[in-house]
């Protein structure tokens, strides 16, 4: 998180009164569900309305929740995650073009991830956003990896395969979500002054934000479309039900740790998934829609874009494209 919006001296002033919360606090009956003053962490969430943040839930949330473990259980992959599919021979050549774009993507994305746990807020790492971008960073790694490996069922091709869908799948919710929903909410309805919506625009207009809202559904494409293709025909690999369940549950697994860890210590940077409206059955219920409409989106952009857009080198120039048109964008904000 920044600070962006809050003086120096009112974010110094509400460390101080922060109660201490440790790991206990999360499963000691004696202590209130939301573990903060007002569900308002350091107050960087004074812009969400105080019933979202504080209060009971609504009757339909457990039920909802209920209901969404209960299809995931019914529906869970039976076939013990055969990688008929996806053994070495389906990944890139060592010193390949596209090898060669998973080595440096990977080295990219993890030299991220080492500036804002060295130099921003470490708990950002818990944000849907970053959870998107490292497992995007671990495909990376693992693709490149793979062409050296002998084993055909090696566990690191267990976890690509797993990692696959969620990966993809989590890079455009958080595209779809961040830019269409959560931006234009906090930017109407955060800030009181013209100067706080105008700084919050070029923080969101800034290289690192750029990459993690924008970039990273491109990184993502290259990783689980570009850098798996059929030995035979050279298409990339369709994904099937089993990588939708498992890009379901990784989001309903999400919901979860957001319910429990992050409601209760005041961190709302999804408020309309808060539990606290009856709204809520609407909103978690578009999410696993969300999660369908990506995997139909892109099998169909496989089966009609495979061999046009989804190049490797038609995706390095939209990106490429994207971070000069924001970096312009950034440096006309005042």
């Amino acid at each position: 998180m920044s600070n962006f919006g809050l003086p120096r001296e009112t974010l110094k002033d509400a460390r101080s009164k922060l109660p201490p919360i440790k790991l206990s606090s999360f499963i000691d009956p004696r202590e209130p569900w939301v573990l903060v003053p007002d569900g308002n962490l350091l107050g960087f969430f004074h812009w969400v309305p105080k019933n979202l943040r504080v209060g009971p839930w609504s009757r339909l949330a457990l039920p909802t929740l209920a209901f969404a473990a209960s299809v995931l259980w019914y529906y869970r992959p039976r076939n013990d995650m055969e990688l008929h599919d996806l053994g070495v021979d389906y990944y890139p050549e060592i010193y390949s073009n596209v090898w060669w774009y998973n080595v440096s993507g990977f080295l990219f994305m993890l030299g991220i991830i080492a500036y804002i746990m060295m130099y921003r807020t470490k708990g950002a790492i818990f944000t849907y956003t970053l959870i998107s971008w490292v497992m995007n960073m671990i495909r990376h790694g693992i693709n490149a990896i793979i062409p050296c490996l002998k084993h055909a069922n090696h566990f690191l091709l267990k976890i690509n395969h797993v990692l696959r869908f969620p990966a993809l799948a989590s890079a455009s919710i958080t595209f779809l979500v961040w830019n269409v929903v959560l931006f234009p909410v906090i930017y109407n309805y955060a800030f009181d002054t013209k100067d706080k919506r105008a700084n919050f625009l070029k923080f969101n207009c800034s290289y690192r934000m750029v990459q993690q809202h924008i970039c990273n559904i491109i990184y993502a494409v290259l990783n689980t479309i570009v850098s798996s293709k059929e030995t035979k025909s050279n298409k990339p690999i369709l994904f099937e039900l089993d990588d939708l369940w498992r890009g379901a549950a990784s989001i309903f697994l999400y919901g979860i740790f957001y319910l429990v860890v992050l409601d209760r210590i005041g961190v709302h940077i999804y408020p309309v998934f808060s539990p606290r409206t009856n709204y809520v059955v609407i909103t978690w219920c578009t999410v696993f829609v969300l999660v369908l409409g990506v995997y139909k989106f892109w099998n169909l952009m496989i089966l009609q874009y495979w061999d046009s857009l989804l190049r490797l080198d038609i995706l390095l120039s939209l990106n490429f494209t994207v971070v000069v048109m924001m970096s312009f964008v950034y440096k006309t904000i005042e």
